[in-house]
């Protein structure tokens, strides 16, 4: 799978860790930090997605919070604000999320490599929880993203 994974200025150290963790477990990582700015770099991450150049995508911050509210009003996009593995997992088996992002100063680098094991891992399993995101993308539409 190729992982595009984008940091802020002050997580670069830990993203490029994770890109060699992503690496040495068989994946392909992109870096996407192309700006000074997170926000811009999460528009990387989006455009990335969304042209199917990635697979996935990993973002990295101080408490995970703001990549993960700019990354949820985009088109196309499932994100998920994780601090465990058991929701690494199941954010995707549930909710077909396809974006993790993590607060560096909530988790440790062992316990982000972890929850990545966990999400590449990962197969959404539709059936019954396919209702909730036809109602997300249903709501996304009515916003007009």
């Amino acid at each position: 799978m190729k992982i595009g994974i984008i940091s802020d200025t002050k997580n670069a150290a830990i993203k490029d860790e994770l890109m060699a963790y992503v690496k040495s477990i068989g994946h392909e990582p992109i870096d996407l930090n192309k700006h000074s700015g997170i926000l811009e770099n999460c528009d990387e991450l989006v455009n990335a997605y969304n042209s199917h150049s990635i697979d996935r995508g990993l973002a990295i911050d101080d408490w995970g919070i703001i990549t993960f509210m700019y990354l949820a009003k985009n088109k196309g996009i499932v994100v998920a604000e994780i601090n465990d593995e058991h929701s690494a997992r199941m954010t995707t088996e549930h909710n077909n999320s396809s974006i993790l992002t993590f607060g560096s100063e909530i988790s440790t680098i062992n316990q982000m490599k972890r929850m990545v094991d966990k999400f590449l891992a990962a197969k959404y399993e539709g059936g019954r929880h396919k209702v909730r995101i036809d109602m997300m993308d249903t709501l996304l539409e009515k916003e007009g993203k």
